[in-house]
């Protein structure tokens, strides 16, 4: 297949990029559960709230015990009255972390690329900015709509290429060895650098599709 560059340069120029990488199978299973596992590792499981003997109000009786047709109460701790504790909430302990296999990850990455096949651009002025945000939003005008999430994906970042893309609205910023399927799934635009698609070229080349579940 054929990928479109970017590049102010280029006039409508494509470059065949590989099939077996762009254009694979997408196995919606694993895709699916790769961003459920980078969704679930994102949660930090602090949230805590407090039990009725945490709580700071009065444990004066309400009322005296009999004659008033209510129900007998000694505090106003308890879950059932507003600003008591609370019965079963979270207390600070959990943990959302899960595993998936490097197969499995390197295999939904290339699923989320495939998927993603309609919206991927190269270029190598990307990796060449010189630290201004209006060249940077020259360059990425090509892409999309100024609303779109653009993926910008490097081999490595430098200072003035992060300068440069930083303060670009819905722009995120990823090297080629940090790049995941979230990243890509989430991504309205996609646009990698020539570098890193020969490095990503040759990290998921290597993969064998025969673990790729269906």
């Amino acid at each position: 297949m054929q990928l479109p560059v970017i590049d102010a340069s280029s006039k409508n120029e494509k470059i065949r990029v590989s099939d077996s990488l762009f254009a694979s199978s997408v196995s919606e299973t694993l895709l699916a559960q790769a961003i459920r596992v980078y969704l679930s590792n994102l949660r930090q499981g602090t949230a805590h709230t407090k039990t009725r003997s945490e709580i700071n109000r009065t444990k004066k009786k309400w009322y005296k015990q009999k004659g008033t047709g209510n129900a007998r109460h000694g505090a106003r701790t308890p879950s059932i009255f507003v600003g008591g504790g609370v019965a079963f909430g979270p207390r600070g302990i959990s943990n959302w972390s899960k595993d998936l296999s490097s197969k499995s990850k390197l295999l939904a990455l290339k699923s989320a690329l495939s998927a993603q096949k309609a919206n991927l651009f190269l270029s190598k002025d990307v990796s060449s900015l010189k630290g201004k945000v209006k060249e940077a939003k020259a360059l990425l005008a090509n892409v999309g709509q100024s609303e779109d999430k653009i993926l910008v994906v490097l081999a490595k970042k430098t200072d003035l290429v992060f300068r440069s893309l930083r303060n670009v609205e819905n722009v995120l910023v990823m090297t080629v060895d940090r790049l995941n399927a979230l990243h890509v799934a989430m991504a309205d635009k996609i646009v990698i650098d020539f570098t890193a698609l020969k490095i990503l070229e040759d990290r998921l080349l290597k993969v064998k599709k025969t673990t790729l579940k269906k």
